[in-house]
């Protein structure tokens, strides 16, 4: 049912296909898009939604635009275009291309990209893939593609590409088989821990289902226990084991967390357990227990040196 006040756009707005509070939750996640993603378009759609729901919000006493929900999460880079002009902050980089970019996404158009940096030691490179997706990712936003020569699927951080995007031919494959292949790519996020994809070979067999994965098992010991224990979707597979209960405080002595990712997950799993410090010991797989112990002689020897 419409409401009865009309705007002087002529048309009814928000309201004609949703209830207030069903707007209001899509006003809010927008905000929080446009304001601490740094996303340009949500900026843009926001401002123009806020000018005509101005009615509809005075009818709410001011409620309609009033931040119930927050995604906070904010991008560390530059992402806005309009904000670099004002900022004298100009990026040549993929951020400058996105209507074009989300384009090609829909229509399944094979393009080439040039990537211009990685913190991984890799050379600079021009790709050409078919991207699936631009996924927003803990601090950053992310392009999900896949290879045009031999369908490997990954995920690369959008600054890090220049701006630079050439079509690479003037029909695209198609929603049908861009939904197809953005499945595969959350079905291997889901399987793993962040955002590296693995290697082409070792994506095959896992795509396959073939790729045997590794058992992992961290010790967390309080105060780290407690967040631990709160966390029940972490992972979606993950098993807790708690320890025996210390006659002293009551609580569990330790709670062991164990999952099987892949062997590409292992690197981002580890960075995880280091923000608990001296509150977690690696058990398994004897590799990551290794690294992590050499990672606590690096620090405790950083500590030691004195400041240059």
């Amino acid at each position: 049912m419409l409401e009865r006040s009309r705007h002087d756009w002529g048309y009814y707005l928000g309201t004609g296909v949703m209830n207030r509070e069903e707007l209001q939750l899509a006003l809010n996640a927008l905000f929080s898009q446009a304001t601490y993603q740094g996303d340009l378009q949500a900026r843009r759609a926001y401002q123009t939604l806020s000018q005509r729901c101005k009615p509809l919000d005075l009818e709410c006493n001011g409620a309609l635009f009033y931040p119930l929900r927050a995604y906070f999460n904010r991008a560390i880079v530059h992402t806005d275009p309009d904000e670099m002009m004002r900022q004298q902050q100009h990026r040549d980089t993929l951020f400058h291309e996105l209507e074009t970019l989300e384009s090609a996404i829909l229509k399944g158009l094979p393009i080439e990209l040039y990537l211009a940096r990685t913190p991984y030691k890799t050379k600079a490179t021009f790709r050409q893939v078919y991207p699936l997706q631009l996924l927003y990712h803990d601090v950053a936003w992310y392009l999900v593609m896949e290879d045009c020569d031999n369908g490997h699927l990954a995920i690369s951080r959008l600054d890090r590409f220049k701006r630079h995007l050439k079509p690479l031919h003037p029909t695209g494959r198609g929603l049908e088989a861009q939904q197809k292949s953005l499945h595969v790519a959350h079905q291997l996020l889901q399987n793993g821990w962040g955002l590296n994809l693995g290697n082409p070979a070792e994506q095959q067999l896992e795509r396959q289902g073939t790729l045997p994965f590794v058992p992992v098992k961290v010790r967390f010991f309080p105060p780290a226990l407690r967040f631990i224990a709160e966390d029940e979707r972490r992972y979606l597979k993950q098993k807790l084991a708690y320890g025996p209960q210390d006659p002293k405080t009551g609580e569990p002595l330790y709670v062991d967390y164990s999952v099987k990712l892949p062997e590409r997950s292992l690197n981002e799993f580890g960075f995880w357990v280091s923000r608990h410090m001296e509150n977690a010991q690696i058990l398994a797989p004897d590799s990551l227990a290794a690294k992590h112990y050499q990672a606590a002689l690096a620090l405790v020897q950083r500590y030691e040196q004195k400041p240059l």
